[in-house]
């Protein structure tokens, strides 16, 4: 304690500790009121999905046609649908092996925790990021920091993603030509930045997040054959970016709920058909299944996997923490 000229505790040290307390309190207020956040959010985003499935259920009869189409299925659509949900998740791995490449990280185990994490964030408040910050911090010793920057450019790859192929679409709608013309465009574009090497990680990133959104709108297209309906590859493109763009709030996992309205409302400006707003809903229902039915298996399998990793490294850092501990708290020898 500091003491003045009169004997009396100064106030400098009482200033400091109101202070620091301050502080605290406001962290643990912002801590509280982004977790109530969230929660809403999940809780928004449950009743929008309910809402989608009530939806689809009560327009039964102006969609029969689909639902007689589905009751008999085609085994093509249902296999390509699996394989580009598996081709998404490797995607995935392989754009953040690139983001964290100083790291050396292997690509098995960055597949696994891509996996993992994507499964993961189906429960309340995006368990899978955090699971896949904490990771990285106690497994490869990579700062929180690092891997929130290495999302957050991930993100921002797909909203550059999201620009290119709508401007591709929207070119093609003024000029016509063929698809596959203006689709390279979201390719082109990045392709000139691998010459630089400074920005050869970024631009191999945002060309696989248009490889991640092809994906995507194959998955649509898919979808609509499996309802017995032909659309073009353009306007599944189209919900792509729609898709992808609900996907990249940060509040819902994947966009849930609030991703199946935007492309069914989507659906009934882009395509006219009876029932519109309803197929685009049950579209997206049957992708949000497809997800769901690969990442049980591929992310639980993966978790299996990954966790005795983490509960052995998560122990070495304990026992590291009390060993340094244990010896700052050592007392020291007197001097002779």
């Amino acid at each position: 304690m500091n003491v003045s000229g009169n004997g009396a505790p100064s106030e400098g040290e009482p200033l400091k500790k109101h202070d620091s307390t301050d502080s605290t309190s406001v962290a643990q207020a912002r801590g509280r009121r982004w977790y109530y956040w969230r929660l809403l959010a999940m809780v928004i985003g449950i009743l929008l999905l309910v809402g989608a499935i009530v939806m689809v259920a009560l327009q039964r009869d102006t969609i029969a046609s689909a639902f007689q189409a589905m009751a008999q299925p085609q085994p093509g659509p249902i296999l390509l649908l699996i394989a580009s949900m598996l081709a998404t998740i490797f995607v995935t791995g392989v754009q953040f092996n690139l983001l964290l490449s100083r790291h050396r990280l292997p690509m098995l185990e960055m597949q696994g925790l891509i996996a993992g994490s994507a499964l993961l964030n189906f429960l309340p408040l995006k368990a899978g990021l955090l699971g896949r910050i904490t990771y990285h911090q106690v497994v490869n010793g990579i700062r929180p920091l690092e891997t929130v920057q290495a999302m957050l450019l991930a993100r921002g790859s797909g909203l550059v993603v999201i620009g290119f192929t709508a401007l591709a679409l929207f070119l093609r709608d003024l000029a016509d030509g063929p698809l596959w013309a203006y689709a390279l465009l979201p390719a082109v574009v990045p392709g000139w930045f691998l010459m630089a090497r400074f920005t050869r990680i970024t631009a191999l990133v945002v060309i696989l997040k248009y490889g991640d959104l092809l994906l995507m709108a194959i998955r649509y297209y898919c979808a609509f054959m499996l309802m017995g309906e032909t659309i073009g590859f353009d306007v599944c493109m189209g919900l792509a970016c729609i898709g992808m763009l609900a996907g990249a709030i940060p509040f819902l996992t994947g966009g849930l709920g609030l991703r199946e309205w935007l492309v069914g409302w989507f659906t009934t400006i882009l395509v006219v058909m009876p029932g519109a707003l309803e197929l685009g809903l049950l579209a997206d229902l049957i992708n949000r299944g497809i997800e769901l039915a690969v990442l049980i298996p591929v992310g639980g399998v993966s978790i299996l996997w990954l966790r005795p990793r983490f509960v052995r490294s998560l122990k070495e850092a304990q026992a590291r923490q009390q060993a340094e501990l244990a010896s700052v708290s050592q007392p020291r020898s007197p001097d002779p």
